[in-house]
């Protein structure tokens, strides 16, 4: 009840907002607005939804002691991330509600409620090919089919209308499409999990290995699949998804999001 009322009265005034949709009949009809890079990495930018620091964030937490991971994990080799947003400001995010999803920053969380059964997501500013990239987040309470996850490889920051959308369920099953505008395609059809901690109040963290046409889906450190596609191989923008299939307003709460380049 704390954490509801603390985000109820956060919500900033309504911006356009970047929306993902499952269909073409759906689509916005304006081409909603989009979070820019800094110029440099010297000029300050003020903190508001629609500007970004002028900076990387600098890492607050202490990183994930390799003891307590599993082998195999990425995060047992690959060292400090090239990025990491722990969620101090939402500087990095376009903040607000639209007609698919609504956005804020509360006490170091980014808050993503889904507000109909469409996806809809959010994407930052960096621009990457080759990566590792992953986001831990608790669910709400949920059921059955609501989701989320990570979409990557976005080659228009702006339009939004394609990338790879890897995503794990509430019931604890996992998923990979790719999204052209106008349909998300299955190239893994949801399927169990044993490394997916299922229901609400679960935190679970979301990883997508992309190099070159190869893409390796993790949670929570372990390896679930691979495959290989070609349809989006180019760099592109990431950020976060929601899915209210099931639970009305259904709400995730990411405490952080990194990437690891070229690993």
């Amino acid at each position: 009840a704390t954490r509801v009322s603390g985000t109820l009265t956060a919500i900033p005034p309504a911006i356009p907002l970047p929306t993902a949709i499952e269909s073409a009949a759906s689509s916005p009809t304006a081409s909603p607005a989009a979070i820019e890079p800094p110029p440099t990495l010297t000029e300050t930018a003020a903190a508001s939804p629609t500007a970004l620091p002028s900076s990387t964030p600098t890492p607050s937490l202490t990183p994930l002691a390799s003891a307590t991971l599993p082998a195999g994990d990425p995060r047992v080799t690959l060292g400090n991330p090239t990025w990491r947003d722990e969620f101090v400001t939402g500087a990095n995010w376009p903040l607000g509600e639209d007609s698919f999803t609504r956005a804020q920053v509360v006490d170091g969380e980014l808050v993503l409620t889904g507000l109909t059964t469409t996806d809809g997501w959010r994407l930052t500013w960096p621009v990457v090919k080759d990566f590792y990239l992953e986001m831990t987040a608790e669910t709400g309470t949920c059921s059955g089919s609501d989701h989320y996850g990570l979409i990557a490889r976005v080659p228009d920051l702006h339009e939004a209308n394609r990338g790879y959308l890897f995503g794990v369920t509430c019931d604890g099953r996992y998923s990979l499409r790719a999204w052209d505008g106008e349909n998300m395609t299955n190239l893994v059809r949801p399927t169990a999990g044993a490394s997916i901690l299922a229901g609400s109040e679960q935190v679970n963290r979301v990883g997508l290995l992309a190099t070159g046409d190869q893409l390796i889906l993790y949670v929570n450190g372990a390896r679930l699949t691979e495959i290989e596609d070609s349809r989006f191989s180019e760099e592109g923008s990431f950020g976060v998804f929601v899915g209210a299939r099931q639970t009305s307003n259904f709400t995730i709460y990411v405490s952080e999001i990194a990437y690891w380049e070229n690993p």
